[in-house]
């Protein structure tokens, strides 16, 4: 392949609009959607926000940072709150009816069933697109550049997205469920190999683990997955009896921000799994644009 620029391992920015970077040059990039806990000004004139801002929606994406920069893995987090804008799920995405959006682009609703908005007040097609514009764009098209930057350096990439849907939904599933939720666009989204690095890893730690169960189809792995282009990507949340782990850590006031033993060796997998895949072809930028991943 052709020499690139390389950067500094740990080389970061940060912006207000699509939050932080933290570049290495290692094969596999971790990006964390659901970590942002600010909610811009103008809403918290609305008394219902004033709990939401600083709430934290992902402990387990803040887990993944830490343990992915000590490794000196590049990582993008987001710094809105899934609640404003949530940065896994399509622009197209919206509620027939606003007031029952509790899932889709800009919720009406927090987790717990608490509207967000006074009656008849939602965010309209307008105030969508503002918000698209100001978080949304700048976040995926820095996910964009930094996949691109990766694949000059290698053949192969992984990119586990964290998701947030067990502390996101209205319907809280706490110990019991499985630990290890992992997602690939029912297999279209990365290689074979790869997938089972991340569950030999899960199982030789103890972790439970589903593959394609409610994660089967989340906006990033079918808008970046593009295993024939070198891109290979997984969606990855935790829940279960780990989740009810990390929970503790930040009731103890840690916030979930020390490396995890379990996540080192899913990371050191991943990055070893890809490795050893076939060298891949084609136009990464082209592939994924065709994929509409910033539609």
């Amino acid at each position: 392949m052709a020499a690139v620029a390389t950067h500094r391992e740990g080389e970061g920015m940060q912006s207000e609009n699509f939050g932080r970077i933290a570049r290495g040059n290692k094969p596999v990039l971790v990006v964390a959607p659901h970590v942002g806990a600010s909610v811009p000004a103008q809403l918290l004139t609305n008394p219902a926000w004033a709990p939401i801002d600083g709430r934290l929606s992902d402990p387990a994406g803040i887990a993944w940072m830490a343990t992915a920069r000590e490794q000196g893995i590049s990582t993008v987090s987001a710094c809105i709150h899934p609640c404003v804008i949530d940065l896994n799920v399509a622009t197209d995405n919206r509620s027939l009816s606003p007031r029952l959006n509790r899932v889709g682009l800009c919720r009406t609703h927090t987790s717990r069933g608490e509207p967000l908005y006074p009656h008849d007040c939602e965010p309209d097609e307008e105030a969508v697109a503002a918000r698209v514009a100001a978080w949304w764009l700048p976040f995926h098209q820095m996910v964009t550049a930094e996949i691109v930057r990766l694949r000059q350096l290698h053949e192969n990439i992984a990119v586990l997205f964290s998701h947030a849907s067990s502390w996101l939904s209205p319907y809280r599933e706490q110990a019991g469920g499985t630990d290890f939720n992992l997602g690939t666009h029912q297999g279209a989204a990365c290689d074979r190999q790869l997938l089972a690095a991340l569950t030999d890893a899960a199982q030789a730690h103890g972790r439970s683990w589903v593959v394609n169960g409610k994660l089967g189809g989340v906006f990033a792995a079918q808008h970046y997955g593009v295993p024939a282009s070198g891109v290979h990507v997984v969606e990855v949340e935790i829940a279960g009896k780990w989740r009810s782990e990390l929970e503790a850590s930040s009731e103890a006031g840690r916030v979930c921000d020390a490396p995890q033993a379990d996540m080192a060796a899913l990371l050191d997998s991943a990055g070893a799994a890809v490795l050893k895949l076939p060298a891949a072809a084609g136009d990464v930028l082209g592939a994924l644009e065709a994929m509409r991943c910033t539609d």
